[in-house]
């Protein structure tokens, strides 16, 4: 007589196998989602950054003109941080003149995180409108009358 060999797996073979690649998956899971955690940047450092890049524009804009002034200030305000309670932030803004030029710092804290950017505005703009054209150097109109 003959014995009938088998070429499949069995049912509990198949469970057996599942098993133990579920753990090995869980396992390879549970020591990567931490290091993707520490690699993912922070959403209140996120937060500080922008809320410092948007200060710096709007002080770049006022200072581009001749004329114009900013006082350095300080502030204490909050920071909406997505999916989490406000941020506590103090906002600096300083101003020093460096060779003919103005260097702007906006510095925002909160505990131990600390975002700061800084530009140097070298050359002013003439105020929009603040130039007269004597009428010597107005065209005359052209077409009809």
């Amino acid at each position: 007589m003959r014995a009938h060999s088998q070429s499949g797996a069995t049912l509990l073979e198949t469970v057996v196998a599942t098993g133990i690649a579920a753990l090995a998956i869980g396992a390879a899971l549970g020591v990567a989602a931490p290091a993707v955690r520490r690699l993912a940047p922070d959403a209140r450092s996120a937060a500080l950054g922008a809320l410092v890049r948007r200060e710096l524009a709007i002080a770049r804009d006022v200072l581009k003109y001749d004329g114009s002034t900013l006082a350095p200030n300080a502030i204490a305000t909050t920071l909406p941080v997505p999916n989490a309670i406000p941020l506590a932030v103090a906002l600096r803004l300083d101003l020093r003149a460096v060779a003919g030029a103005t260097l702007v710092t906006v510095t925002a804290s909160a505990g131990e995180l600390t975002e700061s950017q800084s530009a140097t505005i070298a050359a002013r703009a003439t105020q929009p409108g603040s130039t007269i054209v004597p009428d010597a150097l107005v065209p005359a109109p052209t077409g009809a009358p």
